[in-house]
């Protein structure tokens, strides 16, 4: 049966997204974790990834044209499948083509290595890389041209990298990381919470306006990363500082959950130059978790059992979109995942204890750090949270706000990120 890979919304109050590149034609093969598209709105650009396999059977918009979000961008299906398109769903009106204005300076410079030349064609492979792909490259005295790259057309991205900065050092597999946003300066990092992945972050990321390079990981039994075993938090927090080691310049690290619990830990990981700290409803501060939450949450197989569960996570249920319901669901289809996040759970929790803490990490952590706390989370305990905090964290306590922070108060945790970055310097 035919799958649809949408049109992703690239901001929270975004209603439309401008196609920038299609990186697949009709007939191509597609398998999960490939990227098939760029596509930008006026702030930022975003690459677009496949989170099922198959052929491309239907590419109902062009490069160039204005698409409604979570639209269909094109469909995956079997050889010879055929699907009837809504006549209804057309190409937005795209802006008249000024040959003066390539739009904002950070999109063009985004954009820049991954074009076609002006001539239509190609770039030269050799060439083409990521800024912050380069930024690394020159950190470590590696030139672009020496890397092979695993991008779109062979550019060179952050993962090859640190992939090549590994291969003389320990060694291992890297998790999946990829570079959401481009920009110049010190790179921020975006862990996700259990259960979760790296595209979660995608709406919060279009409006955050710091011009920094803006990245996320998929942590260890979660999205791409779903192969990468961790026995406990000790190995989750090893496994991704192996993935960012090297990072000469420093990072910003923002996570949510499990994802902060990790980002605290690593400002005690050697190697590491942790800039700020921006944690959202932070694990690891205090023994409590709802483990009918993550019990009930990881054996739903169902939209409606699926969406019962995942409400938990906010304050008001209608905040919680179905589109990222069903964007779990999704990628459930995957056999693998759900039997890798239970093995993670087993290794976090324990019924309804969480098995590790980061108190420490934090009280040692001298760096900007702002942690943000939904006043009615029924997945962690505020009190526990107010109770470990030590006083060089400042706490913000949302008031009519779950375990979402991100999606049921996009605004002031995209200020509240921005602003301990910058106080960073």
């Amino acid at each position: 049966m035919a799958q649809p890979i949408l049109v992703p919304q690239v901001g929270q109050d975004l209603t439309e997204a401008k196609i920038v590149e299609l990186l697949v034609k009709l007939g191509d093969t597609v398998k999960k974790g490939d990227l098939v598209a760029v596509v930008e709105s006026e702030k930022a650009s975003f690459e677009v990834e496949a989170f099922a396999e198959g052929i491309v059977i239907s590419l109902p918009f062009a490069v160039g044209d204005v698409a409604p979000v979570l639209e269909p961008l094109m469909h995956l299906g079997a050889a010879g499948e055929e699907i009837a398109i809504d006549a209804t769903i057309a190409p937005a009106a795209a802006p008249a083509a000024n040959p003066a204005d390539t739009g904002p300076a950070a999109v063009a410079s985004a954009l820049a290595p991954l074009r076609p030349g002006g001539n239509g064609g190609p770039v030269n492979a050799a060439r083409r890389a990521s800024p912050v792909a380069r930024l690394q490259a020159a950190a470590r005295g590696l030139d672009v041209a020496d890397i092979a790259g695993s991008g779109p057309r062979g550019a060179v991205v952050l993962k090859d990298v640190l992939g090549l900065a590994h291969s003389a050092g320990a060694g291992g597999d890297m998790l999946e990381i990829r570079t959401l946003q481009s920009g110049q300066g010190t790179p921020v990092v975006f862990l996700h919470g259990f259960g979760a992945d790296l595209s979660a972050w995608r709406p919060l990321l279009a409006d955050l306006g710091l011009g920094l390079p803006l990245m996320a990981l998929d942590l260890p039994g979660h999205g791409s990363s779903r192969g990468h075993h961790a026995a406990g938090f000790a190995e989750i927090v090893a496994a991704v500082g192996q993935s960012l080691q090297g990072m000469a310049a420093g990072v910003h690290l923002v996570g949510h959950s499990l994802g902060a619990a990790v980002a605290a830990a690593l400002t005690e990981r050697a190697g590491l130059d942790v800039r700020s700290l921006t944690l959202i409803a932070p694990a690891g501060l205090g023994p409590w978790v709802n483990g009918d939450f993550v019990k009930g949450f990881l054996e739903a197989r169902s939209e409606p059992a699926l969406a019962a569960w995942m409400r938990r996570l906010v304050c008001d249920p209608a905040s919680l979109a179905p589109v990222l319901v069903r964007a779990t669901l999704a990628a459930r289809a995957d056999s693998g995942l759900v039997p890798a996040q239970e093995r993670t759970a087993i290794a976090l929790f324990e019924g309804s204890t969480q098995l590790f803490s980061v108190a420490e990490a934090l009280r040692r952590f001298l760096g900007p750090c702002t942690v943000i706390a939904g006043r009615d989370d029924a997945i962690i305990s505020l009190r526990d949270i107010e109770t470990s905090l030590p006083g060089n964290v400042a706490l913000h306590r949302l008031a009519q706000v779950g375990h979402l922070p991100q999606v049921e108060a996009p605004r002031l945790v995209q200020a509240l990120i921005a602003r301990s970055i910058r106080s960073a310097g």
